[in-house]
């Protein structure tokens, strides 16, 4: 009962705050604008021991607003408002997933937002270590928008640790290693991951990666070895095999071709990623069309 009445009462004190103004008025569209929202303090005296309550409150305000300004009205929502907002309902309950979740979804097309974005999730993740959005959140914001796929690879690991039956998690961190130039380090996390797995099809398709990341870093160790005997890099891969440095070149399992790219980094036309298009009835049907 007392519990109910200090709901009422963070109703009643919160109201001001948390309604939104009318949508329309005698003389047309009132101005939308998200409120300003106490310090975080202030909200949890407020809440009189409701935490999630008040943070429940906010993140609603915070989804009808945008659904209202972005969806309805075509405005630019006050994005930099939106997340204060989240970051205060976050203050009050760290555990409140639905406010990470719309952060993720309405900052993390804004570049400049990502710094932020990233500091919100990373609360989350403090809070919320048993989910593996989080992580996985914040390993696309460093890959996409801060172009840094080294820490956008220990990112996807700690996802891959949480939910370890997912392969492509792992997967994926190796191949964000490789692009960071960081093979060997792809290869030794690989290798761990697969030793420890108990699951057949992971490790199936892990080792294939392996394979793959193996051949990678036998020819960019044959690069090394070429330009520690000529003094220059070779000008592609025909070159190691024309120098006695290898004897053939390995397959890629992915069903590509090595080659020497620009930059003299290994590189090959799969990508790493499964030809399953090759054999999909459904894309042949789709050109024929």
């Amino acid at each position: 009962m007392k519990r109910l009445l200090a709901g009422l009462i963070l109703a009643g004190l919160l109201a001001g705050l948390l309604a939104l103004p009318p949508s329309l008025s005698g003389k047309g569209l009132a101005p939308l604008r998200f409120p300003s929202y106490p310090p975080s303090l202030a909200l949890e005296l407020m809440s009189l021991g409701n935490r999630e309550l008040a943070s429940t409150l906010i993140f609603y305000n915070a989804q009808f607003y945008f659904g209202e300004k972005y969806a309805w009205r075509k405005e630019a929502p006050e994005f930099q408002q939106l997340f204060l907002g989240l970051d205060k309902a976050t203050d009050l309950d760290p555990r409140n997933m639905d406010c990470y979740y719309f952060a993720q979804g309405i900052l993390s097309d804004l570049k400049p937002a990502i710094p932020v974005l990233n500091r919100l999730l990373e609360k989350g993740m403090r809070n919320r270590p048993n989910d593996w959005y989080l992580p996985f959140f914040l390993s696309a914001n460093h890959y996409f928008q801060l172009n840094d796929p080294v820490t956008a690879s220990r990112y996807l690991q700690k996802a891959a640790a949480i939910n370890p039956d997912n392969a492509i998690f792992a997967s994926l961190s190796a191949r964000m290693l490789y692009q960071g130039n960081q093979t060997e380090a792809a290869i030794a996390y690989l290798e761990e991951f697969i030793k420890e797995t108990n699951n057949p099809s992971v490790r199936k398709l892990l080792l294939k990666r392996l394979q793959a990341l193996a051949a990678i870093r036998y020819l960019e160790k044959a690069v090394q070895a070429f330009r520690e005997q000529r003094g220059e890099a070779p000008a592609g891969l025909t070159e190691l095999l024309q120098a006695g440095i290898i004897k053939k070149l390995p397959s890629d399992p992915y069903g590509g071709t090595f080659a020497l790219d620009s930059d003299g980094r290994i590189v090959t036309t799969s990508n790493l990623a499964e030809a399953w298009r090759k054999n999909d009835k459904r894309d042949h049907d789709q050109q024929a069309q």
